[in-house]
């Protein structure tokens, strides 16, 4: 079991090896490489102006010619990061990834997963799940929503805001813009792939995909497998169920990963347990105690380690490193039993080693 530490931690000019790095260690033994590019769906009007991030196995004999990646854009990380977080002035911009930057991948065999970041907050503050599950053999994509993440940054310096206040949709709106957007960036991936992922032979199999998601991502999860049976398994982690896909339920896997209120037959959210009964596939429903919302993404870790007072909500819940632990450890091994023929062991009963995951359905 794992609280947070109370000691502070004292902010300077780092170097790169005083640098954080986001995740602390990758859980998998595969080395990571990013690329990350714009892309215009114009399967919409008007027209949705995209970045998208593919997160990949690198190529082992020459992964490290490359810089390792920072882990947000400067703009991003001084003009929203570090005021949204309330941290000190650049700290943001101290946090590096475990990713190189654009490394040649070292096959096109390894599974598709698309990852749907949780609304506002956009596809940044989940590159630390996205390289974990890259370094355990998964091709990784996330992308940024706009009219949907606070802060976008393009590759021509252009930034894009948007202001949760103002926005009077539907949360199925939402989602269905969302997945519209997935799609069209899959059905990219089946004709371009290799114009944007360096060192690729051959095409990615965007037939057999699997998608995950927080918040507002783990609906979108949800709504694109009922959209399109190429997503063949899915998992939320603690977002709401959204129609139509609560009440037509789904016939392939999908897993709830949710907060310790987030159970089954709760007041706390009556969605997930509607959805849950109408899933006719495999399924299961798994709560994490000592967690909350936010810890199913980054800035828990960014607020542990870069902020004096630690994360706000004090002592005993788990903290950034060992919650990106636990979230690598049951999502990749829900993806290798539906994508790569493993057992899903973890998903037969209690595990000793994360007595905090209950089995709630």
């Amino acid at each position: 079991m794992a609280v947070f530490p109370t000691s502070i931690l004292l902010l300077g000019l780092l170097t790169l090896s005083q640098s954080i790095f986001i995740p602390p260690s990758l859980t998998g033994p595969l080395p990571v490489g990013v690329v990350s590019y714009e892309l215009n769906n114009t399967s919409t009007f008007p027209i949705r102006d995209l970045m998208v991030s593919i997160f990949y196995p690198a190529l082992e004999s020459e992964y490290q010619k490359h810089r390792l990646q920072p882990d947000l854009p400067l703009v991003f990380a001084n003009d929203y990061s570090d005021s949204w977080l309330d941290l000190p002035q650049n700290a943001s911009a101290s946090v590096i990834q475990h990713a190189y930057n654009s490394p040649h991948i070292s096959s096109s065999n390894f599974p598709v997963l698309f990852f749907s970041p949780g609304y506002g907050s956009g596809r940044l503050y989940y590159n630390g799940a996205a390289q974990n599950l890259a370094s355990q053999g998964y091709i990784v994509v996330s992308l940024d929503h706009p009219n949907d993440t606070d802060f976008i940054v393009y590759p021509d310096g252009r930034t894009a805001t948007f202001n949760e206040s103002t926005d009077d949709r539907t949360e199925t709106d939402v989602v269905l813009l969302r997945v519209s957007d997935n799609l069209f960036v899959l059905d990219h991936l089946e004709q371009s792939a290799r114009e944007n992922i360096p060192g690729l032979v051959g095409s990615l199999d965007t037939n057999r995909v699997g998608i995950l998601g927080h918040s507002a991502g783990g609906s979108t999860a949800a709504q694109a497998m009922l959209n399109d049976t190429r997503f063949v398994a899915g998992i939320n982690m603690d977002g709401p169920a959204s129609e139509p896909v609560e009440s037509a339920g789904l016939d392939r896997p999908f897993l709830l990963m949710g907060q310790q209120a987030h159970a089954l037959n709760s007041s706390f959210d009556p969605t997930w347990t509607i959805f849950y009964n109408n899933l006719r596939g495999w399924k299961r429903a798994m709560i994490v105690n000592q967690t909350i919302h936010h810890h199913f993404c980054d800035s828990l870790y960014f607020l542990e380690q870069l902020s004096a007072d630690g994360y706000p909500e004090g002592e005993g819940y788990l903290n950034g490193t060992y919650m990106f632990g636990l979230e690598s450890a049951y999502t990749a091994n829900f993806f290798n039993k539906w994508m790569k023929g493993g057992k899903g062991e973890l998903f037969h009963g209690p595990s000793e080693q994360w007595p905090e995951v209950i089995f709630d359905g």
